[in-house]
């Protein structure tokens, strides 16, 4: 399905803007990814752009998890807007009594074999509490199961728990047993710059300041690069970063080759 056509569909319902969305799906006709983790999806508009571009590349599936709870606190909920959009069979939704990461446990035990959790997901998509206990153990956890050359996107780099003030339970965490500093710091931020971003086998980083996303690709090693992406922030601006990294990561590869 085309952008623009999913667009008129879905594009009135939170909590993606259309320039993030038209990321997402450039990124996924670009990259091609078999299997996709989404982890929090609200309304599931997210999927369903992801839905829609993985018809128009022409197959593939998103597993989309959130807790049991939100399909009725987010109405339409993802599986409705899913099957309006005619796109169900691009998108397994999972709900889970207490969150993604026990999903996560579940994937990783049934991906284990010999002692060693054999990869499944080509891109990831990390979106739920913006929590540094939550998020930064999902991402070691959905690293597991990231395929090399996949990548990770995080939404939310700067949100805080101030930013949600008025109400006191966000996802399980209540705010006022939060330190002052745990309520000013943006969380996501944190589980980026310190743990993404230090670990040896990511080594390609882009920052979007505008979309308040930040990616990582999982390059099993070498050089690192970050790339900085202001207010200008384009699709087009994107997919020239994008394409950068693209270059650089086949450089490296023929060099190997060649060696």
């Amino acid at each position: 399905m085309k952008f623009e056509d999913i667009h008129a569909r879905v594009g009135h319902v939170p909590f993606i803007a259309k320039e993030n969305a038209r990321i997402l799906y450039d990124l996924i006709l670009r990259e091609r990814p078999a299997r996709i983790l989404e982890l929090g999806i609200a309304h599931g508009t997210a999927t369903c752009y992801m839905a829609a571009a993985l018809e128009e590349a022409g197959g593939g599936l998103i597993t989309a998890v959130d807790l049991l709870e939100t399909a009725a606190t987010f109405q339409p909920s993802a599986e409705e807007q899913l099957e309006r959009t005619g796109l169900s069979k691009f998108a397994r939704v999972v709900r889970m009594q207490t969150g993604y990461t026990w999903f996560l446990h579940d994937e990783i035990a049934r991906r284990t074999r010999d002692g060693a959790c054999e990869p499944e997901y080509d891109l990831c998509v990390i979106d739920g509490p913006k929590n540094w206990t939550i998020d930064g153990a999902a991402f070691f956890m959905a690293d597991k199961l990231l395929r090399r050359g996949g990548w990770m996107i995080f939404d939310d780099y700067d949100w805080t728990y101030r930013w949600d003030c008025v109400e006191d339970n966000i996802d399980g965490i209540t705010q006022r047993s939060l330190s002052r500093e745990e309520l000013e710091t943006p969380h996501i931020r944190e589980v980026f710059e310190l743990l993404v971003r230090q670990h040896p086998d990511y080594g390609d980083f882009l920052r979007m300041e505008r979309n308040d996303w930040a990616l990582a690709r999982k390059t099993g090693g070498g050089d690192k690069t970050y790339t900085l992406v202001y207010s200008e922030t384009t699709p087009d601006l994107f997919a020239k970063a994008l394409r950068k990294v693209l270059r650089r990561l086949r450089g490296l590869t023929r060099s190997l080759r060649r060696g």
